[in-house]
Protein backbone atom coordinates (compact mmCIF):
# COMPACT_ATOMS: atom_id res chain seq x y z
CA UNK A 1 0.00 0.00 0.00
CA UNK A 2 1.28 3.61 -1.05
CA UNK A 3 2.05 5.90 1.49
CA UNK A 4 -0.87 8.51 1.86
CA UNK A 5 -0.28 12.35 0.43
CA UNK A 6 -0.61 14.66 3.16
CA UNK A 7 -2.56 17.46 2.60
CA UNK A 8 -3.97 20.56 3.54
CA UNK A 9 -5.61 24.24 3.13
CA UNK A 10 -3.99 27.50 1.66
CA UNK A 11 -0.30 25.98 1.37
CA UNK A 12 1.87 25.74 -2.13
CA UNK A 13 2.84 22.24 -3.35
CA UNK A 14 5.55 21.39 -5.24
CA UNK A 15 4.92 19.36 -8.16
CA UNK A 16 6.66 16.79 -10.39
CA UNK A 17 5.32 13.72 -12.96
CA UNK A 18 7.60 12.42 -15.46
CA UNK A 19 6.40 10.63 -18.66
CA UNK A 20 6.50 6.78 -19.17
CA UNK A 21 9.74 5.39 -20.54
CA UNK A 22 11.36 8.66 -20.24
CA UNK A 23 9.86 9.94 -23.53
CA UNK A 24 11.28 13.00 -24.72
CA UNK A 25 7.75 13.82 -25.22
CA UNK A 26 7.73 18.17 -24.08
CA UNK A 27 10.76 18.55 -26.77
CA UNK A 28 9.41 17.71 -29.99
CA UNK A 29 6.00 17.77 -32.17
CA UNK A 30 2.50 19.48 -30.80
CA UNK A 31 2.65 18.33 -26.93
CA UNK A 32 3.74 21.48 -25.74
CA UNK A 33 1.16 23.48 -27.68
CA UNK A 34 -1.62 20.52 -26.31
CA UNK A 35 -0.27 20.61 -22.62
CA UNK A 36 -1.18 24.45 -22.71
CA UNK A 37 -4.61 23.89 -24.19
CA UNK A 38 -5.12 21.31 -20.80
CA UNK A 39 -3.92 23.10 -18.59
CA UNK A 40 -5.75 26.24 -19.59
CA UNK A 41 -8.79 23.90 -19.89
CA UNK A 42 -7.81 23.06 -16.14
CA UNK A 43 -7.91 25.92 -15.07
CA UNK A 44 -11.19 27.05 -16.12
CA UNK A 45 -12.33 24.33 -13.72
CA UNK A 46 -10.70 24.62 -11.04
CA UNK A 47 -9.51 27.48 -8.68
CA UNK A 48 -6.03 27.87 -7.94
CA UNK A 49 -2.51 29.86 -8.61
CA UNK A 50 0.46 28.33 -10.13
CA UNK A 51 4.16 29.36 -10.45
CA UNK A 52 7.10 28.48 -11.81
CA UNK A 53 5.98 25.90 -14.74
CA UNK A 54 8.26 24.21 -16.42
CA UNK A 55 8.45 21.68 -19.23
CA UNK A 56 11.28 19.70 -19.31
CA UNK A 57 11.97 16.70 -21.90
CA UNK A 58 9.91 14.17 -20.09
CA UNK A 59 9.03 15.88 -17.03
CA UNK A 60 6.60 18.45 -15.72
CA UNK A 61 7.44 20.55 -12.75
CA UNK A 62 5.53 23.57 -11.43
CA UNK A 63 4.79 25.01 -7.68
CA UNK A 64 0.53 24.98 -7.28
CA UNK A 65 -2.05 26.30 -4.42
CA UNK A 66 -5.27 25.17 -4.84
CA UNK A 67 -8.08 27.37 -3.27
CA UNK A 68 -10.11 26.79 -0.75
CA UNK A 69 -12.71 23.93 -1.38
CA UNK A 70 -10.35 22.86 -3.91
CA UNK A 71 -8.26 19.43 -3.78
CA UNK A 72 -4.88 18.77 -5.23
CA UNK A 73 -5.59 15.23 -6.13
CA UNK A 74 -8.69 16.42 -8.31
CA UNK A 75 -6.97 19.12 -10.06
CA UNK A 76 -3.80 16.60 -10.97
CA UNK A 77 -6.03 13.93 -11.76
CA UNK A 78 -8.08 15.94 -14.05
CA UNK A 79 -5.06 17.63 -15.46
CA UNK A 80 -3.18 14.37 -15.60
CA UNK A 81 -5.96 12.50 -17.25
CA UNK A 82 -7.20 14.82 -20.02
CA UNK A 83 -3.74 15.26 -21.43
CA UNK A 84 -3.16 11.64 -22.02
CA UNK A 85 -6.31 10.79 -23.34
CA UNK A 86 -6.01 13.56 -26.23
CA UNK A 87 -1.80 12.95 -26.47
CA UNK A 88 -2.78 9.42 -27.28
CA UNK A 89 -5.89 10.06 -29.61
CA UNK A 90 -3.98 12.57 -31.78
CA UNK A 91 -1.10 10.39 -32.02
CA UNK A 92 -2.56 6.74 -32.66
CA UNK A 93 -1.21 6.14 -29.25
CA UNK A 94 -2.63 3.65 -26.36
CA UNK A 95 -1.58 2.57 -22.64
CA UNK A 96 0.03 4.74 -20.12
CA UNK A 97 1.68 7.87 -20.99
CA UNK A 98 2.61 9.08 -17.32
CA UNK A 99 4.83 7.18 -15.68
CA UNK A 100 4.01 6.87 -12.28
CA UNK A 101 2.21 9.18 -9.93
CA UNK A 102 3.01 12.74 -9.50
CA UNK A 103 5.16 13.51 -6.25
CA UNK A 104 4.49 16.21 -4.27
CA UNK A 105 5.32 18.15 -0.95
CA UNK A 106 4.33 21.05 0.64
CA UNK A 107 6.23 24.06 0.61
CA UNK A 108 7.18 26.03 4.07
CA UNK A 109 6.07 29.69 2.52
CA UNK A 110 6.24 31.01 -0.69
CA UNK A 111 7.96 29.53 -3.34
CA UNK A 112 11.01 30.57 -4.71
CA UNK A 113 11.10 33.43 -7.09
CA UNK A 114 12.63 32.94 -10.90
CA UNK A 115 13.57 29.46 -10.03
CA UNK A 116 11.65 26.30 -11.75
CA UNK A 117 10.28 23.64 -9.86
CA UNK A 118 12.68 21.29 -8.43
CA UNK A 119 15.64 23.41 -8.09
CA UNK A 120 14.41 24.25 -5.28
CA UNK A 121 14.61 20.67 -3.69
CA UNK A 122 18.13 20.20 -5.67
CA UNK A 123 17.67 18.67 -8.57
CA UNK A 124 19.68 19.28 -11.42
CA UNK A 125 18.10 21.72 -14.03
CA UNK A 126 17.08 19.67 -16.86
CA UNK A 127 17.96 19.95 -20.82
CA UNK A 128 15.39 21.61 -22.89
CA UNK A 129 13.82 23.26 -19.85
CA UNK A 130 10.88 25.76 -21.64
CA UNK A 131 10.64 28.28 -18.53
CA UNK A 132 7.75 30.52 -17.67
CA UNK A 133 10.33 32.40 -15.35
CA UNK A 134 9.17 35.54 -13.72
CA UNK A 135 5.68 34.50 -14.30
CA UNK A 136 2.61 33.98 -11.88
CA UNK A 137 -0.85 32.55 -13.12
CA UNK A 138 -3.43 33.59 -10.81
CA UNK A 139 -6.26 31.51 -11.73
CA UNK A 140 -9.88 32.47 -10.86
CA UNK A 141 -13.31 30.58 -11.57
CA UNK A 142 -15.59 32.34 -13.85
CA UNK A 143 -18.97 32.49 -12.75
CA UNK A 144 -20.60 29.91 -15.27
CA UNK A 145 -18.10 27.29 -14.99
CA UNK A 146 -18.85 24.33 -12.49
CA UNK A 147 -16.05 25.90 -10.40
CA UNK A 148 -17.18 29.06 -9.85
CA UNK A 149 -20.52 27.92 -9.19
CA UNK A 150 -18.68 25.24 -6.33
CA UNK A 151 -17.52 29.03 -4.75
CA UNK A 152 -21.09 30.71 -5.04
CA UNK A 153 -20.29 33.80 -7.58
CA UNK A 154 -22.95 34.67 -10.15
CA UNK A 155 -22.50 35.33 -13.78
CA UNK A 156 -21.20 39.16 -14.32
CA UNK A 157 -18.12 40.63 -16.64
CA UNK A 158 -15.87 41.15 -14.08
CA UNK A 159 -16.03 36.95 -12.58
CA UNK A 160 -16.06 35.93 -16.08
CA UNK A 161 -12.10 36.75 -16.49
CA UNK A 162 -10.30 33.25 -16.66
CA UNK A 163 -6.41 33.03 -16.11
CA UNK A 164 -4.25 35.93 -16.81
CA UNK A 165 -0.32 36.39 -16.50
CA UNK A 166 0.37 39.09 -14.04
CA UNK A 167 4.25 40.58 -13.66
CA UNK A 168 6.19 38.95 -10.38
CA UNK A 169 4.71 40.42 -6.98
CA UNK A 170 8.10 42.77 -5.94
CA UNK A 171 9.60 41.50 -2.30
Amino acid sequence: MRKLRLLKQGVWYEISTRVNNREPLFRVGRAPALFDRVFRETARRFVFAVRGLSLAGDRLAFYIKPADGFELPAIMKWLKQTFAIRYNRDNGRTGHLWGDRYWSRILKGEPPDGGEAGEAAGAPPARGVRPHRGKRLAVRAAAGSPAGRRQGQTPSRETGIRGRFFPPIPP
